[in-house]
């Protein structure tokens, strides 16, 4: 009688074993926690100091600038085009433009070197170190024809005297048409004497290349020039400040921006590693108005001051060194790559970049960055580099042209292309912020849970205080995505940023 019992119970419990084991057999083993993806991140700010900054009001809001009177200052050199400043609308709408005609014989084609040059030494002080941004609006109603490279069509440029001459011409980028609409066309120049020539004259130039029908027509209007002091981008390495050099929030502001949005958004100190260049700045202040008035307080910051530079870098970016933020990273990691400094296309002599260290005035070229980031095996990386002529620094052509280095498991974004980045010193501006004018916003986007596309798009069409265009025009930012995830990637997709 008792086995009769028994026996269905040791069955029952075996079939209940049984089955236990098929559940455990059919679900999916876990990933040990040591090969599970973590987010990981890399914050370099290796500088702070700035130079003295400002618009030339005097020029920029006057008659020369908008062309709203026909102060003489403004000289043609007397081709085949006629015209000058009228009462034809401007870009605003409002009367006043620089109005210009082709006049070829027979009426058909005709060949137009133009040029209309405003000579700022006459009227301005020139100072050493000093570079000039100058951007003019034009608008060409039809289509200017191009008889080879070297007629563009309607450009502005910067040119640069010596005592025996000309020393060089820095000049935009062409356009032959604009149907109609303002376009903005910008450039900017360096008053570094680099040819060994002493500079002792600067002229505004707004210039027509190319082949135009009798009658064709364009216009130029509000010629804007800013006048800012940086690092010495002939040789950043020696640097020869002018007198208003300054410490200032602006390079660590933006470092410590990135790194306190981390923060909010789940990455531990753990697994940021955090150099911050900020002697003679004890107090860094982000943004006006939020309350906070030292954000250094609370950061923990790994590498600090004299210890951040090139070579420390270096050492942490290579995988093969034991001990290194690199060599800690794993096949499923995401990596965070966030640099923010002085750049150059000079240093090298051949144009390609280089990103400064302040500490002791070391740099890493685009070509050993290259070589360190590309033995890192991660899932995905993302590379921000925040500096001047920044877009060159992972581009094999230093005209910026299609030929990236090949990192295929990377989403590169430079806040400039191979011209020069613009940052506000500290927040005491209207737009209330210090640092980087791109990548503020499109940090503060990525904050907003934007993905990184929109960030990107949101953050290039940013137009700053008293400025005169959209950043996508004045520096080009750029954005290569080999993942093809930008659309998607943000603080809350799935994986997340």
């Amino acid at each position: 009688m008792k086995w009769k019992i028994i026996l269905p119970v040791i069955a029952i419990l075996l079939l209940g074993i049984i089955i236990i084991a098929f559940i455990f057999i059919s679900i999916p083993p876990t990933t040990p926690p040591s090969q599970q993806g973590v987010r990981k991140a890399i914050i370099l700010g290796s500088a702070n100091d700035f130079y003295a900054s400002e618009s030339e009001d005097d020029f920029n809001t006057g008659f020369q600038s908008n062309f709203s009177g026909d102060s003489g200052r403004w000289v043609a050199n007397a081709t085949n085009m006629y015209g000058g400043p009228d009462s034809v609308p401007g870009k605003d709408g409002n009367p006043g433009a620089l109005h210009l005609i082709a006049n070829a014989f027979p009426f058909s084609i005709g060949y137009q070197n133009f040029e209309y040059t405003y000579n700022w030494t006459n009227y301005h002080s020139l100072i050493e170190y000093a570079y000039y941004n100058l951007s003019a609006w034009v608008n060409i109603p039809t289509f200017i024809i191009p008889t080879a490279a070297q007629y563009p069509g309607a450009r502005v440029g910067l040119r640069w005297f010596g005592t025996s001459g000309v020393i060089r011409t820095d000049w935009s980028s062409g356009l032959l048409t604009t149907a109609g609409q303002w376009e903005i066309l910008h450039v900017s120049g360096v008053c570094n004497n680099a040819s060994g020539n002493i500079i002792t004259e600067m002229q505004l130039v707004l210039s027509v290349k190319g082949n135009m029908t009798h009658n064709d027509e364009l216009y130029f209007d509000d010629v804007k020039i800013d006048k800012w002091i940086a690092v010495n981008v002939t040789n950043p390495t020696d640097p020869n400040p002018p007198p208003n050099r300054i410490d200032s929030d602006g390079f660590p502001a933006q470092a410590l921006h990135v790194y306190w949005i981390l923060r909010s958004h789940g990455y531990t100190d753990d697994n940021i590693f955090f150099m911050l260049y900020h002697t003679n700045d004890p107090v860094i202040d982000i943004k006006a108005g939020d309350g906070i008035l030292n954000d250094l307080i609370g950061a923990v910051i790994d590498v600090e001051n004299n210890d951040v530079n090139a070579s420390r870098f270096k050492k942490e970016l290579n995988v093969t060194v034991s001990g290194s933020f690199a060599s800690g990273i794993n096949s499923k990691d995401q990596l965070i790559i966030f640099m923010t400094d002085h750049g150059s296309n000079k240093v090298l002599g051949d144009g390609n970049a280089t990103f400064h260290f302040e500490a002791d005035n070391s740099f890493i070229t685009e070509f050993e960055f290259y070589d360190l980031v590309n033995d890192i095996t991660c899932e995905r990386m993302m590379i921000n580099m925040d500096s001047c002529f920044s877009g060159n620094f992972l581009n094999q052509n230093k005209n910026i042209g299609s030929s990236w280095y090949n990192l295929p498991n990377t989403l590169f974004v430079s806040s400039s292309s191979n011209v020069f980045s613009w940052y506000w010193i500290n927040n005491l501006n209207g737009d209330g912020f210090a640092g980087s004018w791109f990548f503020h916003q499109f940090w503060e986007q990525l904050d907003q849970n934007k993905s990184v596309a929109i960030a990107f798009n949101n953050a290039s069409n940013f137009i700053p205080w008293r400025q005169f265009a959209p950043l996508i025009a004045t520096q080009s930012p750029l954005m290569h995505d080999n993942l093809g995830i930008s659309a998607t990637w943000s603080f809350n997709s799935d994986p997340s940023l």
